[in-house]
C-alpha cells in the first residue's frame, strides 16, 4: 500500500529534524533540500488541495530551519565559515521564502524569510544585497504591525552599514541607537533581540575569528 502524502511529509520533516540535533550541516542541508525536492514531484495546483498545501507549508518550515541552522551569526565563530555552505543555505532559505510566497503566508513570515536571505548576504560579504534585502524585509514588517521586528530588521541594517564600512570594532553607533530604542519600548523579548543583534555584529567583525581561536 503506498503512503500517503502526509505520511510521507511526516517522515522526510523528521528526518530533518533529527540531523538538527547534529553537528553535520551539510548532512541537514542535503536532507532538507531532497526532502524538499521528494515532495514537489508529488505536489500539482496546491491552490484548492488542502493535503498538498499543508505538505507544502511544512516543507516551507523545515527548509527555513535548516537554513538557519547553517547561518554563523547566532555565536561568535571559532573558525571562518565555508563560502559554498552558506551559498547552499541561502538557496534553501530563498527556496522557503519563494513558498511564502506561494502560499501567501502574510507579511511577518515574508518577512522573515526575506531577513534570512539578507542574513547569508551579509555572512558572503555581499553588503549591497544584504541591505536590500533587510530594507525588504522591514517593509514587510512594519505591514504586519510588527515593532520590534522593524527594529531587529534596522539593527542588521546598520550592521551591514558598519561592515561595509570596514567593520572597525567600537564604532556602532547607529546600532547602539537602535538598541536603545529596543529597550525603550519595553518588549517581552527586547533583551533577547539587542542580544542577537551584539553577537552578530561580533560574529561578523574581521577580528572575531582571530579572537576567538586565542581564547
Amino acid at each position: 500500500m503506498s503512503q500517503s502524502l502526509t505520511d510521507i511529509v511526516a517522515k522526510l520533516g523528521d528526518r530533518v529534524k533529527a540531523l538538527r540535533k547534529e553537528a553535520d550541516l551539510a548532512a541537514l542541508l542535503a536532507a532538507a533540500r531532497d526532502g524538499a525536492d521528494e515532495v514537489e514531484r508529488r505536489l500539482g495546483d496546491v491552490k484548492d488541495n488542502e493535503e498538498q498545501r499543508e505538505a507544502l507549508m511544512a516543507v516551507q518550515r523545515w527548509t527555513y530551519n535548516a537554513a538557519a541552522d547553517c547561518w554563523p551569526g547566532w555565536s561568535v565563530p571559532s573558525q571562518p565559515s565555508d563560502p559554498r555552505m552558506l551559498a547552499e543555505a541561502r538557496k534553501l532559505a530563498q527556496y522557503s521564502s519563494d513558498i511564502v510566497e506561494r502560499l501567501d503566508l502574510g507579511r511577518q513570515r515574508q518577512g522573515n524569510g526575506i531577513w534570512l536571505i539578507g542574513a547569508f548576504d551579509l555572512a558572503l560579504a555581499r553588503y549591497e544585497d544584504a541591505s536590500h534585502h533587510f530594507a525588504v524585509a522591514r517593509a514587510h514588517y512594519l505591514a504586519a504591525d510588527a515593532p520590534l521586528s522593524v527594529l531587529l530588521a534596522e539593527g542588521y541594517l546598520a550592521i551591514v552599514q558598519q561592515m561595509d564600512k570596514g567593520g572597525v570594532s567600537g564604532q556602532s553607533a547607529a546600532l547602539d541607537q537602535v538598541c536603545d530604542r529596543i529597550s525603550a519600548g519595553d518588549f517581552k523579548e527586547g533583551a533577547a533581540m539587542i542580544a542577537q543583534l551584539r553577537t552578530a555584529l561580533a560574529a561578523f567583525l574581521p577580528s572575531a575569528p582571530t579572537r576567538a581561536q586565542g581564547d
